[in-house]
């Protein structure tokens, strides 16, 4: 069949269910399968769509993979956390689709949650698109992708993320810190130092959490002198920061 006869075999709900599984596993083999496979997602044909992708989860994981990045990008609103979730659990053949996502998708909660994908799949090949992202005018999109990038742990992610504590959205400026931490890179911490100073009770917070999860014991003098913020969670995390870095010396 060609492509025309293979979209209606799939199309055609009066035929057996496995005849138009097999024309959908045919037609995602050619370039614009996936696309057309989406499309009828979203025309009310999920039941057909969803058994397609159950079959090649079983029997293709890397096409499974990418029909299911794209309906991630046409499913609407909480949907998309499922095919984030999934997404997540065919594990490395997910990446590639989900890299090409953030970097080409235009929709800011498509964008959100395969970069949330990529963060916990820990994915280093999205480093470059994510820190991309960084820059992005949405404040939604900058924070998902300082949390993506932090997840993600690997010491490429740093540069990006001390960049990101230039961020206007203090929201933004807390999620990189937080990825700092993750970070364990000695780099981090002089920036999440200077937090320690910021106007933002929530900043401040999170620049003594990243310090106690780097563990170094040059920010004891800074951190305990954090025990006398007027913000009693900056006073709490500074407590819980000094307790992480003395109790490994």
């Amino acid at each position: 069949m060609d492509g025309t006869a293979l979209k209606r075999a799939f199309a055609d709900t009066s035929l057996p269910l496995s005849q138009r599984l097999g024309a959908g596993k045919t037609l995602l083999r050619q370039e614009d399968g996936e696309a057309f496979v989406a499309s009828r997602y979203r025309s009310a044909d999920r039941g057909t769509v969803r058994a397609l992708l159950d079959s090649l989860r079983r029997d293709d994981v890397v096409r499974a993979a990418r029909l299911a990045a794209a309906l991630l990008v046409v499913a609407p609103g909480e949907e998309k956390l499922d095919f984030q979730a999934l997404l997540v659990s065919l594990g490395r053949p997910a990446v590639p689709p989900l890299v090409e996502t953030v970097e080409r998708d235009q929709d800011w909660q498509t964008v959100l949650q395969a970069m949330g994908a990529l963060g916990k799949l820990k994915a280093p090949e999205g480093v470059d698109v994510m820190a991309a992202r960084l820059t992005h005018p949405n404040t939604w999109v900058r924070m998902g992708a300082a949390h993506a990038l932090g997840e993600v742990g690997a010491a490429r992610v740093v540069p990006a993320l001390i960049r990101a504590l230039e961020d206007t959205a203090d929201t933004v400026v807390s999620a990189a810190l937080v990825g700092l931490g993750r970070s364990g890179d000695a780099r981090a911490v002089t920036p999440c130092s200077a937090h320690l100073a910021h106007a933002n009770p929530r900043v401040r917070a999170a620049a003594a959490s990243a310090l106690g999860r780097l563990g170094r014991k040059e920010s004891v003098p800074l951190l305990k002198h954090m025990r006398d913020d007027p913000d009693s969670g900056v006073r709490y995390k500074a407590e819980q920061a000094l307790r992480a870095i003395e109790g490994e010396r």
